[in-house]
């Protein structure tokens, strides 16, 4: 059929030569044919026939465009676009050629020329956006979708990608609303569910983020991002149990996302299932070896082993995971342990009181290094602790980590890397104690008010900061300490401050004396401390304080303890003579108390056979 239609234009333009539509048809039935170089001489001689058809010139272009001649079509459709300026496809098609020759630039105000000739071209404000956001031109993207709104505003998809670019800018507000609005027109659509979703948590609202998941889940049940979300939110609520089911199911559906992977092991660690955490995360890191959450986690699961040589090193990916506005530039980080000799080496306190407290020991093998300057930036609460400490040496600045501008340093290294610089074993902790003090004037008027002991003297700390993330599993009810505070024993609060429960559960335990309001600062806490013959506590820096001045002390620890207090163990390497009186699996916290109770019966009835014992000698 092509073959003899081809011979008749033939015969047409053998009679006339100037025929142009002939050329024009020839030209088609040889596109058809994929006879594309015939076809563009066809083309070719119809335009020189009739320059000023447009329709020619855009023909032209798109046979260069299939050809992938994108330079040839470009200057076709830019000579069309000189025969009539306010056709918007004609810009359309000569943005296509553009973003082809990597001028996205000029593509780009091609496709905004569209918009504005005919904004009901609705892919051209699609592709506009894309090309911004390909160079990162976020801010006018957004105002090209907005304008796409105002045109369209019943296409959901606009509004949804308009809520994804003001997400991108922080402006969460106006995220919320546009997702809001996709949903309204669209009820089924689960990106927009699961977007909002993604909203709602930067904005502190996980339980209304968790139904907008089960949205998203119940629309798409087969993608494996809802999932993986969905569980990190239930993370943050404290629902480990349905996260882990979140989790593999993102792993049934994508087996090789190292991301679910990490979160899994995560929340197995936070679960208190540390073996198949171990096993999860050890699979992340296979698939994701710079996994930054994944190395941190394993490196507090390796700690709590006791694999302190890979333990620590991967320790460092806390930099990565835990903001610190504040921290040094890493680039002068201290990593090795190294003569320090001319250099000012700057110790940086992180993370929580209690770690500040357990690791100020390394300070004086930091010194072993010769620097002729060590800067101790320390949290406000134990700068004068501290300070006054250290205030004999020369060599030691103690100083606030307030913001302010800090002094000159060469080198930096947090607290907590000092173990890894100085490739700390379980058989190589600094663990001579006491390795904090406190000046006689702390502890004098405290020894003048309480006077001489003539019972047993315990000091007692049952809870720390409320906004502590674990502070639910380690904190204890005043209460369930009764069968302790009725022992024939001298009690004292080393609470500086009391929750709304315990004002009220004070009145019936008098026998706990409590000087909250001298215990104004550390130093006066640890001139309290040095009064007492036992400290009780729960894991709080009261009980490293207490440690660090050489003070026995008993740890009351819940199922999911810090790494630094290892795993099973009754002792503390960090903390020789430390007791630690763990919660068992499924154990009420009733039950360790029970187990204190005996342990300070048993010490009551030696101090009682030493008194019967020098007595007799006495006599004797």
């Amino acid at each position: 059929m092509n073959n003899e239609a081809i011979a008749k234009l033939l015969k047409l333009i053998a009679a006339d030569p100037q025929k142009w539509d002939a050329y024009q048809k020839l030209a088609g039935l040889m596109l058809q044919n994929q006879e594309f170089h015939a076809a563009e001489q066809y083309l070719l001689q119809a335009i020189s026939l009739r320059p000023d058809l447009l329709e020619l010139r855009v023909q032209l272009g798109n046979l260069h465009m299939r050809t992938q001649q994108f330079k040839a079509a470009h200057e076709c459709y830019k000579q069309a676009i000189a025969l009539d300026a306010k056709q918007a496809q004609l810009y359309y098609l000569d943005a296509r050629a553009l973003k082809n020759l990597g001028r996205t630039q000029e593509a780009i105000l091609r496709l905004r020329t569209a918009i504005k000739l005919d904004p009901q071209r609705l892919p051209a404000f699609t592709e506009c956006t894309d090309l911004m956001l390909q160079l990162q031109q976020v801010d006018q993207a957004a105002n090209v979708l907005r304008q796409a709104v105002a045109a369209h505003p019943e296409h959901a998809h606009f509004h949804y990608r308009l809520g994804v670019l003001c997400m991108q800018l922080q402006q969460t507000g106006d995220a919320l609303l546009c997702m809001n609005e996709a949903i309204r027109i669209q009820p089924d659509f689960a990106d927009a569910y699961h977007q909002r979703a993604l909203i709602l948590q930067s904005q502190g609202k996980p339980q209304e983020a968790v139904l907008s998941f089960d949205e998203a889940i119940r629309y798409q049940p087969n993608l494996h991002l809802p999932y993986n979300n969905r569980g990190v939110v239930l993370c943050q609520l404290g629902k480990y149990t349905e996260a882990i089911a979140d989790f593999r199911l993102a792993l049934q559906l994508n087996p090789g996302y190292a991301a679910a992977q990490c979160h899994l092991g995560l929340a197995l660690y936070e679960n208190r299932q540390h073996d198949e955490a171990y096993a999860c995360l050890e699979t992340a890191l296979k698939l994701a070896p710079n996994h930054a959450q994944a190395r941190y986690t394993m490196s507090m699961l390796r700690l709590a082993r006791g694999e302190f040589e890979n333990g620590w090193p991967l320790y460092a990916a806390r930099f990565q995971v835990l903001a610190d506005k504040h921290r040094p530039d890493l680039n002068l980080l201290w990593s090795s342990a190294g003569a320090l000799v001319g250099k000012t080496i700057l110790i940086w306190a992180e993370q929580t009181l209690s770690d500040t407290l357990q690791y100020c020991r390394y300070l004086p093998m930091v010194q072993a290094c010769k620097p002729n300057h060590l800067v101790l930036a320390v949290p406000e609460a134990l700068f004068d602790l501290f300070n006054e400490y250290w205030a004999h040496d020369a060599t030691i600045l103690v100083v606030c980590q307030d913001g302010r501008s800090l002094p000159h340093f060469d080198v930096f290294c947090p607290m907590l890397s000092l173990p890894a610089v100085f490739n700390t074993q379980l058989d190589t902790i600094p663990a001579g104690l006491p390795y904090l003090g406190v000046e006689a004037r702390h502890s004098e008027p405290w020894q003048q008010l309480l006077g001489p002991g003539r019972r047993l003297r315990i000091g007692l700390n049952w809870c720390g900061e409320a906004t502590n993330k674990y502070d639910q599993w380690r904190s204890i009810p005043l209460f369930l300490m009764a069968p302790l505070l009725n022992m024939e024993v001298e009690w004292h609060s080393l609470q500086k401050e009391f929750r709304r429960e315990d004002h009220i559960m004070l009145k019936r335990f008098p026998m706990l004396e409590c000087h909250h309001p001298e215990l104004i600062n550390f130093t006066a806490t640890a001139g309290l401390i040095m009064q007492m013959d036992l400290v009780i506590s729960v894991d709080t820096a009261v009980a490293h304080l207490a440690a660090a001045l050489g003070k026995e002390v008993w740890l009351l620890l819940p199922q999911h303890a810090h790494f630094r207090w290892l795993q099973q163990r009754e002792d503390s390497p960090w903390y020789p003579g430390m007791r630690l009186f763990r919660q068992g699996d499924d154990e009420a916290w009733e039950q360790v108390i029970d187990r204190i109770h005996q342990a300070v019966t048993d010490v009551l009835a030696q101090r009682h056979e030493r008194l019967i014992a020098s007595e007799q000698a006495a006599q004797d």
